[in-house]
């Protein structure tokens, strides 16, 4: 495989100094803080929360504080907050800068019917003016950088993202990442990376890739043929944080052999360690069953992993969770 390291490790947004270029996407019931945890020890210099809801900060939803779980947390966070209103954005990002967040990150990108009809995520890529009255209102409340995330537009008009960034730019905005999917399209289909090209030749601030990456060989591709200055990593990364690892290799960040590909063994005991983590910060009956969508996805390639679902669904304990995860490494 030809790598060609980067002339520098690592980049910058806005005042912050990032050490690696493969960044972890906000993955809305995933992003919490003990899979951040996880993610650092992969090599993540940045990490993200799953989106939150501006509108229920600023009206103190017990909900959505509890996902803003980083006070005290170490190394660099990013928050990613949607919504639509100017005013509570604005209060939002105080108030997440205020409890140590690095960077702020505006999502226009979230394609979920329940997030577009209420105007927030890819619907604001059909609402310029408010899109940019929004950033508007951040840039003048914080003073950590700002960063947007977004879709390639909508079936109305596919290429919005190319129009709306660089007056994004123009209002300050820190780096942008995009998804180069239409809003429509949810998952489906093909990322069409050339816009990430595209954007990269619009934008003099950095450019973020994000879709279809699933392995080293497809973070490659995308920087040889975008230039982008980092590569968002999302559901590949579920059950397989050594992709970072890969990533970083393959980036010329890190010495590279080949891909990685963790024994069976070693995903058990990450698993395991992910599971003590949750359970550490939600105590043990909320840990363990919101560990259970993360243990399925270490356990999806393994053999009759199809069967070990239905199972793996019933545990209830942390003890019974480990001992099914332990003798499942055994098998």
């Amino acid at each position: 495989m030809n790598v060609k390291p980067y002339k520098e490790s690592g980049f910058s947004i806005g005042n912050q100094h990032i050490g690696s270029r493969a960044l972890p996407a906000p993955l809305a019931g995933f992003s919490d803080r003990a899979f951040r945890n996880i993610l650092r020890e992969f090599g993540c210099q940045l990490v993200y929360t799953e989106m939150i809801s501006a509108d229920g900060l600023v009206r103190k939803n017990r909900q959505t504080w509890n996902i803003l779980d980083i006070e005290g947390e170490p190394g660099l966070v990013a928050v990613q907050l949607f919504g639509c209103h100017p005013t509570a954005l604005s209060e939002a990002a105080k108030m997440v800068e205020d409890r140590g967040a690095s960077i702020v990150d505006m999502n226009m990108g979230c394609p979920v019917k329940k997030v577009v009809r209420s105007g927030a995520g890819a619907a604001l890529l059909d609402q310029p003016e408010i899109a940019l009255e929004t950033i508007r209102a951040i840039k003048k409340a914080i003073k950590i950088p700002l960063t947007v995330k977004m879709r390639s537009g909508t079936r109305g008009n596919p290429h919005a993202a190319l129009e709306l960034a660089p007056l994004l730019e123009k209002e300050g905005v820190d780096a942008i990442c995009i998804h180069p999917r239409t809003k429509e399209q949810l998952y489906a289909g093909k990322a069409d990376w050339r816009q990430i090209a595209e954007l990269k030749i619009r934008l003099s601030v950095p450019v973020i890739g994000n879709g279809d990456i699933h392995n080293g060989i497809d973070v490659l591709q995308m920087r040889n043929s975008t230039q982008c200055d980092a590569i968002m990593i999302g559901r590949a990364s579920l059950g397989n944080p050594w992709i970072f690892l890969e990533a970083r290799g393959v980036l010329g960040e890190i010495p590279y052999e080949g891909a990685l590909m963790p024994g069976i063994r070693e995903r058990i005991q990450t698993g395991i360690r992910h599971l003590e983590e949750m359970v550490r910060q939600k105590g043990e009956q909320r840990g363990v069953v919101e560990f259970r969508k993360h243990g399925i996805c270490y356990l999806k390639s393994m053999p009759c992993a199809k069967e070990m679902r239905s199972q793996f669904y019933r545990m209830n304990s942390i003890e019974q969770t480990k001992e099914f995860l332990t003798n499942t490494g055994l098998r």
